[in-house]
């Protein structure tokens, strides 16, 4: 059947509206691209299509293409003026064909996520074809230079999410393009003031997340853009703390929209200047931290904090988590560098609306406590309360008949050898809402075990995923 009747079909199906054949014709539609590939027809060759199919193809049925189709759906849906691609190629013939396809249709495109292999060159072909990207609002790319930044400037679009993480060569030189500064003369003290001038319309000005992760764009990069971009709401770089702090020690004055902090291998800065310069922050991210961390301050001081993450960290003291309430924090992740006891009864009284509890690094729970917790938890739908080795089936039974984790949707149960097949079968009647479950650190027995488990779950289409290696959950 042509790959234009297929069209045809698709869209008679989904004006009639069944979605179960709706899927059958998109799934067979792609099957019959594959075989036109296997053919010899390449990337350039016409495919007529509707938008709305191009990108239902894209979005729910490129896994599993053969590069060449995915290439061919992304130059038709970019030609037929889909405003959204998000597309991976590693073939260099197959990127050239998706830039001149972006080149010449340019305008439409509100949102670019392009992932393209390591060894690509393109040539300037990225840069000519973001001149003219005057709509987009949120762009994600891989290997790109500070040359696509000043691209990109010249379209001056409404940006608000920028994503170049891990692109080395873009530097502060492609964040002054964006923020419109023509040189480097400025002291930093007139970056910390905003005494700096801008010409034209600077697109990064719009901008409410960016990741600069693993750039080389430095601390006075990110002062530049925490300066000029009143509504940034999330900057990931490795020096956005530094940069934050020159800022408060400079005299800020004027709050800052963040509301998300990530600090990599940094100082804390000071806490209570944190609170006045950053009102709106919500999350909290710190990265093995050089100093003892004092959990108690940091929930304390920043009342606004509804997620606080803390990765390989050292307490300041014995009694490290914070005796006062902290109504509105939902999202605890603690991970430890050495193990050490958590008063969960305490937690409790401290985080009464937790959604979100993940212990690593801690002393193996009692199973008692971890009961309580369970119990304690029961709207929780992510749980991890450490190394529950101790953990059987008795005392599951004990939780889940108290009402533990009834809305659990993700749990991990790090080392319980104990806690059997029949067990994890009452957990699965119990928590209707479960998802995945992570059973990891065990023997190589018990893990033999779970494979077969894994089985008679795909075999019985049950919803569940059995995780139990790897560093997924």
């Amino acid at each position: 059947m042509p790959v234009s009747t297929k069209a045809l079909l698709y869209r008679s199906m989904v004006g009639g509206g069944c979605r179960s054949l709706e899927a059958a014709a998109l799934h067979a539609w792609l099957r019959a691209l594959e075989a036109a590939a296997k053919r010899g027809e390449g990337v350039r060759a016409p495919l007529e299509a509707p938008p709305a199919l191009l990108a239902a193809a894209l979005n729910q049925g490129a896994a599993g293409l053969r590069e060449t189709v995915v290439a061919r759906l992304a130059v038709a849906a970019v030609t037929a003026g889909v405003s959204r691609l998000e597309v991976h190629l590693e073939h260099p013939t197959l990127i050239e064909a998706l830039m001149e396809a972006l080149h010449a249709h340019p305008a439409h495109i509100t949102s670019l996520s392009l992932t393209l292999g390591p060894r690509t060159s393109l040539g300037g072909l990225l840069s000519q074809a973001l001149r003219g990207m005057s709509a987009l609002t949120a762009l994600t790319l891989t290997r790109r230079t500070d040359e696509d930044m000043m691209a990109l400037a010249q379209a001056a679009p409404p940006l608000r999410t920028l994503d170049v993480a891990y692109c080395a060569s873009v530097t502060d030189k492609g964040v002054r393009a964006l923020l419109g500064v023509a040189d480097n003369s400025y002291t930093m003290k007139e970056v910390l003031t905003g005494r700096i001038e801008r010409g034209g319309d600077a697109p990064a000005t719009s901008l409410t997340t960016v990741n600069l992760w693993g750039t080389e764009v430095t601390t006075r990069g990110c002062v530049l853009l925490l300066a000029a971009c009143p509504s940034l709401a999330s900057l990931t770089c490795r020096w956005t703390g530094e940069a934050l702090d020159l800022m408060m020690r400079g005299g800020r004055e004027a709050s800052l929209a963040l509301s998300q902090l990530l600090l990599a291998e940094a100082a804390f800065p000071p806490l209570e200047e944190v609170t006045r310069v950053c009102p709106q922050l919500a999350s909290l991210v710190a990265r093995r931290p050089p100093d003892p961390v004092s959990v108690k301050s940091m929930i304390s001081s920043i009342p606004s904090l509804t997620a606080v993450t803390l990765l390989q960290f050292m307490p300041e003291a014995e009694q490290w988590l914070s005796s006062a309430p902290a109504p509105a924090l939902t999202y605890l992740h603690l991970s430890l560098l050495d193990a050490r006891q958590v008063d969960l009864a305490g937690l409790a009284d401290t985080c009464p609306a937790l959604t979100h509890l993940i212990l690593e690094g801690t002393h193996v729970i009692d199973p008692e406590v971890a009961v309580w917790a369970m119990v304690w938890a029961r709207n929780a739908v992510s749980v991890d309360l450490g190394s529950c080795r101790h953990f059987t089936d008795q005392h599951l039974s004990q939780a889940l008949d108290q009402g533990a984790l009834s809305q659990v949707e993700d749990l991990r149960l790090s080392g319980a050898c104990r806690v059997t097949d029949a067990g994890i079968d009452e957990l699965m009647r119990c928590c209707p809402d479960l998802r995945r479950l992570a059973l990891k650190m065990l023997p190589k027995e018990r893990l033999a075990e779970l494979e077969a488990l894994k089985v008679k779950i795909r075999e019985e289409n049950l919803d569940l995923e059995l995780i139990t290696y790897g560093w997924k959950f």
